[in-house]
């Protein structure tokens, strides 16, 4: 028993210090004295021990250890942290789809519908990339255990299950019934050919050789007479940062800076530049966005809108920017932290900084294109041009092919959508 409870003090000790180290990262404040931690010690010691002897509801030491460091970790501020005990399975990683089709993260203490897969049931029952999941059937949904919604999203085909949405504009809760079944297979890269010399080119997703696909697709697109060209990135989930900077280094100039990463450790943080020149350096473009990109589609988006390199058109992004980074803490356990926050050329930290707890909004801070023009820090991509979700046609590509089609250089699209 005393071995048993020595390891669980182990594991504590542990998993404090790991997770001390991960919350400076995400909220980085001025070092911690040693009579801080001393009396912090203190404090954990007394009340455990106060538990331990006069609480009526008697807990083993060994669950108490346990409640205390979940404790820690829920106490970080970091969506992506969580302490995997034996037996315990792990989440399914922000990239994979649940079932019906929902891309789900952890926001502000709510699960966000990042995006849906197109086709897919939740997509056809309505459900739209920025919802927040509250409930699924009379269950209300716990943002600590995406494991959990997607268990009772799953079922047999042709069965219902109600979606309980808070949408923003909207007052009440809404309503949707999700016929369940298959989402449809999606590639990852399509193109197509718009009219007047515009061609598209759709990221969905970020396998592995991404850029490979996306190059194919922009030479057959010129071969066939395109003469500038739509990156639409909307919707576009996942990918680790090497996959965005792979996509970026296509339409950037050799040695540019795409992404940088920004960690607790002193000399470990990283700068990922462009390391070819680009066979696309004269081609016009516009990159679309909205809430569902997210990950390796904003750092493509980051780095070419401060590079002056593109126009940036739709809504701001979902902001998920980060590197995780897994512990082995021995006996099974382990401990997954953020360890790097993912930074655009020109400074601005693309994962969503947790919303205060005062609920009093934070103003974007104000930073500089390589040109001079005016961009907006403060947690995803914030497009040059903001253009609201219409309900009938793709408003957000009709302007972008219009841009293009007035436009003949980049110089020409960046005049058409910045301010003046």
């Amino acid at each position: 028993m005393a071995r048993r409870t020595r390891w669980f003090l182990a594991l504590g000790v542990g998993i404090g210090a790991i997770a001390a180290t991960a919350w400076v990262l995400v909220q980085p404040k001025a070092g911690v004295s040693a009579e801080t931690q001393v009396i912090g010690t203190d404090l954990f010691e007394t009340v455990f021990s106060h538990v331990k002897s006069f609480s009526v509801d008697s807990l083993s030491d060994q669950e108490l250890y346990r409640r205390a460091a979940v404790g820690v970790i829920d106490e970080l501020g970091d969506p992506y942290a969580v302490l995997l005990l034996p037996g315990r399975e792990p989440p399914p990683p922000e990239d994979a789809p649940a079932p019906q089709g929902l891309y789900l993260d952890r926001r502000d203490g709510l699960v966000v519908v990042v995006a849906t897969v197109k086709g897919s049931p939740a997509e056809i029952a309505g459900v739209h990339g920025g919802d927040r999941l509250v409930g699924i059937d009379t269950i209300p949904v716990d943002d600590t255990r995406l494991d959990q919604a997607a268990r009772l999203l799953d079922g047999p085909a042709g069965t219902s299950v109600a979606l309980r949405i808070r949408r923003a504009g909207t007052r009440s809760i809404l309503l949707f019934e999700v016929v369940r079944g298959r989402s449809p297979s999606e590639g990852a890269v399509e193109t197509s050919a718009l009219g007047g010399g515009v061609g598209r080119v759709t990221v969905r997703r970020f396998p592995s050789g991404v850029e490979d696909s996306v190059r194919s697709g922009v030479e057959s697109l010129r071969a066939s007479g395109v003469r500038s060209l739509v990156l639409d990135l909307r919707g576009a989930v996942g990918g680790d940062i090497t996959q965005g900077v792979a996509l970026a280094d296509l339409f950037l100039d050799s040695g540019a800076t795409i992404v940088a990463t920004r960690s607790r450790q002193a000399g470990s943080s990283r700068i990922f530049r462009d390391s070819t020149t680009s066979p696309f350096d004269s081609l016009p473009m516009t990159v679309l966005v909205d809430e569902g990109t997210a990950g390796a589609a904003e750092v493509v988006a980051g780095a070419l809108q401060d590079h002056d390199r593109v126009a940036v058109l739709g809504a701001v992004t979902f902001g998920r920017g980060v590197t995780q980074s897994t512990f082995p803490l021995g006996n099974g356990a382990s401990l997954r932290l953020t360890t790097e926050l993912w930074m655009t050329p020109s400074g601005r930290q693309i994962q969503t900084p947790p919303r205060p707890a005062d609920g009093d909004s934070v103003p974007r801070p104000r930073l500089s294109s390589d040109a001079g023009r005016e961009l907006r820090g403060g947690g995803g991509i914030v497009p040059d041009r903001l253009i609201a979700r219409s309900g009938s046609g793709d408003t957000v590509l009709a302007q972008a092919r219009s841009i293009l089609v007035r436009a003949g250089s980049t110089r020409a699209v960046l005049a058409l959508v910045t301010p003046r």
